[in-house]
């Protein structure tokens, strides 16, 4: 497990409350205020770092605090000077976040800081490489950034590096503009910000409390292995080839030829074998105890490996076989299983490891549900309802809302609980308890500051950024006018036609004298029309009352529409033939005309439409913009095209 700050094991409750639940105001008043009274100065000032830093994202503001921090008070690891590396890195400023690292890694080496800052020399090392291949209104792109991104990609990306380049630059123009439009204050940003940190954050504990536990030591994988050692037992078992064939004399004959020349054993058993293994002329693969007859089993078995079996009679059939290997039962060796064990092993002790970190945290808890408000919710479950406090956790309330929302977020969907039901509710708060406590451990314990985490927000918050400048500077910005909508269903209005289309009751038959007979009786008794079809009709529609379901013109062919939309409601048809040999009868019990649809059956097909091409426009646009605007340098050389001559010779 990595060894996190003892310093930040002590946290107020009411004060990891405030964070936890995104008072972040009144966090910030919380450190202040201790800090005015002298309180642990470095541990409060850091905390107001740290709120800053992960919450907020001012990394200018955490900056401040951190340097303070550096500057002005005595410390005895490199966690503050660490901090303000990571800030630095985020602010872009490579060289002073490299020289904070370094510091970190020169005078502080302790696990896991000493690792964790040498990833961060790496990092901006490639970014403080000299060797540049684009710079784009200041910002440079090395040459080890291009090759790390060009490695990643597929062979086809590998052999054009100006491809891989340029959407190198796109991404650097986009996430620049999306830092210009300060989208990180958008309330898209900061929602899928807050899901995504939480997962992270999630993710973060599990490695440290549950992963890092759960690697499975040599003894554990060895006693694994003399505990479930009859799992890698493998069975006796012969190889070797097969000749049966249904006559005595002729399988005697086959034996004499085989004593005579055993390399015939192919040829004869493609030739003379009725075994399916004959076409491979006789080639029977593995076979374990129990794969062939009995009698054949008791000899093959006992068969020493290159030699004949002589003749086996069984069922009927005589067998001949050679054995080409013979293994015993045995046990597989240790090393031979050690890698089959390993995941085996790992996979009990993260369970083990997840009940007893969930048992770790909720014996320190405070849970509290609140079976009435339960009851309640169910009973009344209106909008009102959503904010109604159902459970606490160290005094933090869980709401129905809460629960809605991750009963939601639920991966499989067949995870997700019945919410209807007031024991799969309280399956969902525990559930949420346990992530609750989860989140409290990771900021108690700062794992935000862990490499592994950082390196991941770093990408998410591009992910992010990226999204919610889409959405700011395309999605929100596009209006669809009502009389451009109008217009549109006007010069469309040819897309929206309904042909005209009816309902019938059919009886379908194999004859036309059948059809002809039923045809009479519909004619005296119209209303046994149902009856007959129940007793006479072979379409599947019988098992739908006969009826036929929509039937659109054009699409029973022109024979058939001819018929169909010549009747009133309520007429029968004359007999006609639909296919070969088939006949029917039909009743017309619904009509519709040829119509067009409304606008207001079609708005938001005609607007989503609209939308759609105006945002791939308008998305197309801005990137120009962006890159017409920016000053863009390409350093990476062209490559050389070959002259004609080079390529014949090549050729």
């Amino acid at each position: 497990m990595l060894v996190i700050l003892a310093l930040m094991s002590v946290l107020p409750q009411d004060y990891v409350n405030l964070v936890l639940t995104e008072q972040y105001d009144d966090a910030i008043c919380y450190c202040e205020q201790m800090i005015q009274k002298n309180k642990n100065l470095y541990l409060w000032k850091l905390e107001l770092g740290d709120i800053y830093h992960n919450r907020l994202l001012d990394y200018a503001r955490a900056e401040e605090v951190y340097r303070d921090v550096v500057e002005n008070y005595k410390h005895k690891d490199g966690w503050a000077y660490y901090r303000l590396a990571q800030v630095l890195e985020m602010r872009e400023d490579f060289l002073n976040s490299a020289r904070m690292y370094e510091i970190v890694a020169t005078r502080y080496r302790k696990a896991p800081l000493d690792s964790f800052s040498l990833m961060g020399v790496e990092r901006c090392f490639k970014k403080n490489y000299q060797d540049y291949v684009a710079i784009i209104d200041g910002y440079r792109i090395t040459r080890l950034e291009l090759d790390e991104r060009t490695g990643r990609g597929t062979q086809l990306a590998r052999s054009d590096e100006m491809a891989v380049l340029d959407r190198m630059i796109t991404d650097r123009l986009i996430y620049a503009s999306a830092v210009k439009h300060n989208v990180i204050a958008s309330d898209f940003f900061k929602r899928d910000f807050d899901n995504r940190n939480h997962m992270l954050l999630l993710d973060e504990v599990r490695t440290c409390e549950v992963m890092a536990k759960a690697a499975p030591s040599e003894k554990q994988m060895k006693d694994y292995y003399k505990k479930n050692r009859e799992n890698f037992k493998v069975r006796e078992q012969v190889m070797g080839k097969e000749i049966v064939v249904e006559s005595d004399s002729l399988a005697q004959v086959l034996l004499d030829t085989l004593n005579k020349d055993v390399a015939a054993f192919d040829s004869l058993a493609k030739q003379h074998s009725i075994e399916s293994t004959a076409r491979n002329g006789g080639l029977m693969g593995v076979v374990y105890p129990g794969r062939k007859p009995a009698a054949a089993d008791s000899v093959i078995f006992k068969t020493e490996p290159n030699t004949l079996s002589g003749i086996i009679t069984f069922d009927g059939k005589y067998g001949i076989y050679y054995i080409t290997s013979y293994k015993p039962e045995q046990y597989r060796a240790y090393d031979e299983v050690v890698k089959q064990i390993e995941p085996q092993v790992r996979a009990e002790k993260v369970s083990r490891e997840e009940e007893a970190l969930n048992a770790r945290l909720r014996k320190k808890a405070k849970l509290v549900v609140y079976e009435d408000s339960i009851v309640a919710v169910l009973k009344d479950a209106t909008d009102q309802s959503r904010e109604v406090t159902l459970a606490e956790v160290n005094g933090r309330p869980i709401t129905w809302s809460m629960v809605l929302r991750r009963n939601e977020a639920m991966i499989p969907q067949f995870a997700k609980v019945d919410l209807t039901r007031t024991d799969q509710v309280q399956e969902m708060i525990n559930t949420i308890f346990d992530d609750e406590l989860r989140l409290e451990l990771a900021w108690r314990n700062k794992y935000f500051l862990h490499d592994g985490y950082f390196t991941q927000l770093k990408e998410t918050m591009k992910t992010i950024m990226d999204q919610a400048l889409y959405q700011k500077v395309v999605v929100d910005a596009i209006v669809i006018d009502s009389q451009a909508v109008e217009k549109e269903y006007t010069e469309r209005r040819a897309e929206f036609k309904v042909p005209e289309s009816a309902r019938v009751h059919e009886i379908l038959v194999d004859s036309k004298e059948l059809a002809d007979r039923i045809h009479k009786e519909l004619v005296s008794k119209p209303e046994s029309f149902d009856s007959l079809a129940a007793v006479y009709s072979t379409a599947s529609s019988t098992l739908r009352g006969a009826e036929s379901g929509l039937i659109r013109k054009g699409m029973m062919g022109d024979k058939y529409d001819s018929v169909l939309f010549s009747l009133k409601l309520g007429e029968i048809s004359r007999v006609f033939e639909v296919r070969n040999g088939a006949w029917t009868v039909i009743k017309l019990v619904e009509h519709h005309p040829e119509h067009y649809r409304s606008l207001d059956d079609v708005r938001h097909i005609i607007e989503s439409g609209m939308k759609r091409q105006l945002q791939g426009e308008l998305a197309a646009s801005f990137l120009e913009r962006i890159r017409e605007e920016a000053d863009i340098q390409i350093l990476l050389a062209e490559p050389e095209v070959p002259s004609e001559s080079e390529s014949e010779t090549e050729q």
